[in-house]
């Protein structure tokens, strides 16, 4: 099991790179609300479709370690959502340091 999530993290952090770049145009002119709502939307799918494109053989790699595309999908959202949640917390408490 330890080597499913492990593979499971490996793809959530291959789509990080461009989900961040997409929801970048987004929080220039929305701020940082609208920033949350495109990574876990618009730059979510945007990546997931980047990699549907440029890297449909990994699939085969990730199918190969019994992980399905709809797995990798919905574990790599939740991913993004807890680590959209710990960067919140984070901030919020920088702000309340200083």
């Amino acid at each position: 099991m330890n080597k499913k999530w492990s593979n499971v993290f490996e793809f959530f952090k291959s789509t990080l790179a461009i989900n961040f770049a997409a929801s970048f145009f987004v929080f220039l002119f929305g701020g940082l609300i609208a920033f949350n709502y495109s990574v876990l939307s618009f730059g979510f799918v945007l990546s997931l479709l980047f990699k549907e494109v440029n890297a449909k053989n990994e699939y085969v790699f990730y199918f190969n370690n019994q992980i399905s595309r709809i797995q990798l999908w919905v574990y790599s959202w939740c991913f993004t959502f807890i680590f959209l949640m710990v960067c919140a917390f984070v901030l919020n408490l920088i702000k309340r340091l200083f």
